[in-house]
């Protein structure tokens, strides 16, 4: 099965956050799409779909969390508002590169969400219903659109889920998992600006690494980025922990790790 958990970017040790993109991006806002635009889903393997939902998702950094919860939150059919407003309340979304529409349409083309096409009585137009019909009739024949998580969408989020990711983190890191533990503490009390974390890790020995041979000092952006990456951390006028951070930040207390 194809590993779809998300991967670990490669960050300059003087560097912060690599934020760039593998893709060019233009904002779009095409609300013509119907599902006869839609990639035919039946000629890719499961894997194949899980490859393009993850490459997608993994895209660019900015967007990566929105788009994971948007496939959670679309687990349950959502109507387009619904979700968009889904999307626009995300703390993350006010450094999206991209607006809702735009994202959910890229997770339907990466076979991540299915777009639902209903008529006046709520039930979903089919491809026989539209043969015949001109454009304007076929407008005319779905009324609204919903989206719905797809089989590999599902997988993919399970798979993600904050908890395994953390869990990965401190598991595959042990020597800097206390450093791990005790960040997400100090973000907990309050929203932390990036400088208070740098005082924060200063001179710590999880700080040290070695590269081609020679000991450098990682930069606290590190361990900030990975947390962020594991779902613990999002920026609100400062970091702090999200739900699933706080959630598992109260598991290692009750297993005494915290």
């Amino acid at each position: 099965m194809t590993d779809v958990r998300f991967e670990s970017e490669t960050l300059a040790v003087s560097g912060g956050f690599d934020e760039s993109s593998d893709a060019e991006e233009t904002p779009v806002d095409d609300r013509s799409m119907s599902a006869e635009d839609l990639p035919c889903a039946a000629e890719l393997t499961f894997e194949e779909k899980l490859a393009a939902l993850n490459r997608t998702v993994m895209r660019h950094p900015l967007n990566r969390e929105i788009l994971y919860k948007t496939l959670a939150f679309c687990e349950t059919e959502r109507p387009l508002r619904e979700a968009e407003d889904f999307i626009a309340a995300l703390p993350q979304f006010n450094l999206a590169t991209q607006n809702q529409y735009y994202l959910l349409t890229s997770l339907v083309k990466a076979h991540g969400l299915e777009l639902v096409e209903r008529d006046e009585a709520g039930e979903p137009v089919t491809a026989v219903q539209k043969e015949g019909l001109t454009e304007d009739e076929v407008d005319d024949l779905v009324a609204a659109i919903s989206f719905k998580t797809t089989e590999a969408g599902a997988y993919f989020v399970e798979y993600n889920r904050p908890q395994a990711r953390l869990v990965d983190l401190l598991g595959l890191d042990p020597g800097r998992a206390d450093t791990y533990r005790e960040l997400l503490e100090y973000v907990a009390g309050q929203a932390r600006p990036y400088r208070d974390i740098e005082v924060f890790l200063d001179g710590r020995p999880a700080l040290q690494t070695v590269i081609d041979g020679r000991a450098e000092t990682m930069q606290p952006s590190v361990f900030v980025d990975k947390l962020e990456r594991a779902g613990a951390l999002v920026w609100k006028d400062g970091w702090t922990l999200t739900e699933e951070g706080r959630e598992f930040l109260e598991e290692l207390k009750v297993d005494g790790q915290a």
